[in-house]
């Protein structure tokens, strides 16, 4: 490539990263404020929820805790309604301006091990149709948020069980030693 080519190529690339900005995809811009024991096996989870719209409003928040976890409940900023599906909840309502942080509290019962990484997949919204990428979202489990009725546990390593060869070898061990104890008595029995 020309010199002169070189230079024209960079500065079309610059002039289009100018006029359109860099294309950078939004993300959901949740986060884990706060896990709460509530000394009943659950947790109240305080998710903040800010400016992954953009120049838009949120109107939608989708969170779906891990295999192993439970939702029990949840509350969403004035005006939202909101369900629970099994590991995934729905929230919709008015938007939330850019700028402004809006709390949703998820309770739940957490399924696992202290100091493992709980990772949320989390959605948002926007009053402009758009939706930025799905995220994630986490915090440490701690003894006291973890519910040890789900905590994940690996099952333990139980060998197999006999085979067809070693029931065969056990049968004929058990067969050779009573014909041998039989044997024995017999001679025992004939010498008195």
């Amino acid at each position: 490539m020309t010199t002169c080519a070189a230079r024209l190529a960079a500065v079309v690339a610059l002039a289009s990263v100018g006029v359109l900005g860099p294309v950078v995809p939004a993300h959901a811009d949740v986060t884990v404020d706060a896990a709460v024991p509530q000394g009943d096996g659950t947790t109240a989870l305080v998710l903040a929820l800010r400016d992954g719209c953009g120049s838009s409003a949120t109107t939608g928040l989708s969170v779906e805790v891990p295999a192993g976890s439970a939702l029990v409940g949840a509350t969403a900023p004035e005006g939202w309604s909101v369900r629970l599906d099994g590991p995934l909840l729905e929230a919709d309502g008015p938007g939330v301006p850019p700028g402004d942080v809006a709390e949703v509290i998820l309770t739940a019962r957490i399924g696992a091990e202290p100091g493992d990484t709980v990772d949320l997949a989390v959605r948002q919204r926007c009053a402009d149709g758009s939706a930025p990428a799905p995220a994630t979202t986490g915090f440490e489990a701690t003894a006291e948020v973890v519910d040890p009725g789900l905590a994940v546990r690996e099952a333990a390593d139980v060998p197999p069980g006999a085979g067809p060869r070693e029931i065969a070898v056990a049968v004929g061990l058990v067969t050779a030693l009573a014909a041998g104890a039989g044997a024995w008595l017999a001679r025992r029995a004939r010498r008195r």
